[in-house]
């Protein structure tokens, strides 16, 4: 059993049985490291489980943990209600590659995205990188050029240990959806600069 788990495919997910009940393991989660989640079928099954789980995993010093903002912004696993809405369509989210437009199968808003197709996006989400080395950030900030015409939004953003900067991901308009333009953002009653880059980080 443990082989075919750890073949399931990205996003990928099948039941498995343990002690006579069914889980659904699915190989996703909230990091790029390759994780994986457990959908329990009832409280009683799924704490022994859980308990199982952690007495195998002594040796590896397996312990409770949360979901990873920074490593989530650094991957640029995209979550929706902060990086993207209902605002925002798939090829402005760089789902591109995801979007058959081509196939017989008819799915709402097939015929808009073929126009959007057609005409081209209007902004594009990017990441960005601040000369900060922290921040406190609560809800969208307006990203500005040198005249401070608003040239995107930040969505969200972190401290990154990896690049010892503030990183964030953004919704920029075009034509400063390339990488190397620059702009600078008040935030925390201070304006900062920061230039606009290609996702994911890493």
């Amino acid at each position: 059993m443990e082989k075919k788990i750890t073949e399931l495919k990205f996003f990928g997910f099948d039941y498995f049985d343990f002690e006579g009940d069914k889980h659904l393991i699915a190989r996703s989660g909230w990091s790029k490291q390759g994780g994986y989640e457990i959908y329990v079928e009832n409280t009683k099954s799924g704490l022994k489980l859980y308990d199982y789980l952690f007495k195998i995993g002594k040796e590896f010093n397996i312990r409770p943990g949360c979901p990873n903002l920074i490593e989530r912004i650094e991957s640029a696993l995209l979550s929706y209600g902060n990086d993207m809405d209902n605002g925002d369509n798939p090829f402005e989210c760089g789902f591109d590659k995801y979007i058959n437009l081509d196939s017989n199968v008819n799915f709402l808003g097939k015929e808009k995205l073929k126009k959007i197709k057609n005409e081209g996006i209007k902004k594009k989400l990017m990441g960005v990188k601040f000369d900060m080395e922290k921040i406190s950030l609560s809800g969208s900030v307006d990203l500005k050029d040198e005249k401070d015409n608003v040239i995107g939004e930040l969505r969200s953003a972190c401290y990154s240990p990896h690049f010892k900067k503030v990183i964030g991901i953004a919704m920029i308009k075009k034509p400063f959806c390339e990488a190397s333009k620059q702009f600078k953002a008040e935030i925390n009653a201070n304006i900062c600069n920061g230039i606009v880059c290609d996702l994911p980080f890493i």
